[in-house]
């Protein structure tokens, strides 16, 4: 059965932790919870009422884990359900913050008289999924290793008393060299002295030749003198989250992307725009290269919606933004700045040589037809264009380039309209 997954963002006011926003659950949350992903993401856990399953009492903790990219176990007993859960706390960025449900209620129930616990301990190990092992630090070998090693692995248990080191073999080809030089056993014993977990994540193939990512946990059993003398290792199979975190990553750069971009041209939009133009500006400056900045606007562009109705406006709008960009290169940053106005930021073009490019998509737009099936004919339009340029001898900023140019603008089109002004 799939884990239940959460993904959320630490919210902070003032430098400090205050909330958590929903990013992301996957189906499992919501089959365990009853909260749907469309009701619950972008809202806080402390907008959620009266919902026991909101895990609010770890802020803390969820904050350093977010903060510092670490990761961290609870474990919390749940009325709503009547289940206790393990929370694997996990951040793969910055600022964010995974939480994983694993059901444990029968493993708590069952270590529940202490007087049970080693044989108790003993099924966990056999009936879990995870691999277990024991390995002796003198003599290098296994000592012990639960039968899920044999089922993972293919490879019969007496094999792994035979030779310790017979598992490296499935260790996936282009992890193993760095996965057997990390896990060498002096290298071990050495961290084990600062510390008491070591953490190892790779690719490993199973017994039916697929790859599965996997996380090697070792711990150390020490004497009287603080020497390693057994180490304890645990290793689980933990493809469905990294799936679940890669999802959650591509999920988040596609918003991301989405986001910069006007949802109808499919041009930057005006917050993308100051975010790429003051790269390319602040690029031009520093190599002393002029930059030239284009507006350009529709002209009566109200007439079109008032006379056919904001669908043919539409059409027009993205025929005017796909004509600017099949007229402009690769590099130079094109965005919808506002309704029907346009700006074209040009890396390395001169006042003159920007005034004859927006001349030149001006002559191309006058002759465009937009075809309209609702009204079965063709609709022509135009636009006035502002130009101006920065030389490197002039000490302008991005904002006053813009304001030339918005000024040449209004030039034009008070000037007749479908013509070009510079400033």
């Amino acid at each position: 059965m799939q884990n239940a997954l959460a993904y959320h963002r630490i919210i902070y006011e003032n430098g400090q932790a205050v909330d958590y926003e929903y990013v992301y659950v996957n189906k499992a949350f919501e089959e365990l919870t009853g909260l749907k992903k469309d009701y619950i993401i972008g809202k806080r856990a402390s907008e959620i009422k009266d919902n026991q399953f909101v895990v609010c009492n770890n802020l803390k903790l969820f904050s350093e884990v977010a903060t510092n990219g670490t990761e961290d176990k609870i474990e919390q007993y749940f009325d709503v359900w009547k289940r206790w859960y393990s929370i694997d706390v996990f951040s793969p960025e910055q600022g964010h913050f995974g939480l994983l449900f694993t059901d444990i209620t029968d493993i708590k129930n069952l270590t529940s008289s202490l007087s049970e616990q080693k044989e108790v301990m003993k099924q966990i190990t056999e009936n879990l999924e995870e691999i277990t092992f024991l390995m002796d630090v003198k003599t290098k070998g296994i000592i012990y290793t639960s039968n899920s090693a044999e089922k993972f692995t293919g490879i019969p248990i007496e094999a792994f008393y035979a030779d310790s080191n017979i598992w490296l073999s499935c260790i996936y080809s282009e992890d193993r060299d760095r996965v057997i030089n990390r896990l060498q056993l002096i290298k071990l014993i050495d961290y084990f002295r600062y510390y008491n977990t070591y953490i190892e994540e790779f690719r490993a193939v199973d017994c039916k030749k697929q790859i599965k990512w996997v996380r090697l946990k070792c711990m150390p059993i020490k004497n009287e003198y603080n020497e390693p003398i057994r180490i304890v290792g645990i290793i689980q199979d933990f493809t469905k989250e990294k799936n679940d975190r890669n999802e959650i990553i591509k999920a988040k750069q596609k918003a991301e992307k989405l986001a910069m971009f006007d949802y109808l041209t499919r041009v930057y939009n005006r917050r993308a725009f100051f975010v790429r133009a003051r790269e390319e500006f602040s690029r031009a400056k520093r190599l002393k290269k002029p930059v030239a900045v284009i507006l350009t606007d529709l002209d009566k562009f109200k007439t079109i919606n008032d006379t056919y109705g904001h669908d043919v406006g539409d059409l027009v709008l993205k025929d005017f933004s796909k004509t600017i960009k099949s007229a402009v290169r690769k590099y130079d940053v094109v965005a919808r700045f506002g309704g029907e106005e346009f700006v074209i930021l040009l890396s390395g073009v001169d006042l003159e040589d920007a005034y004859r490019k927006a001349e030149n998509l001006r002559r191309v737009i006058e002759q465009n037809r937009v075809y309209s099936k609702k009204f079965n004919l063709h609709i022509n339009y135009t636009a006035s264009f502002g130009v101006a340029a920065f030389e490197p001898r002039k000490d302008l900023a991005l904002e006053d380039l813009i304001t030339n140019a918005d000024r040449a603008l209004y030039k034009a089109k008070n000037s007749g309209r479908n013509r070009v002004e510079c400033l």
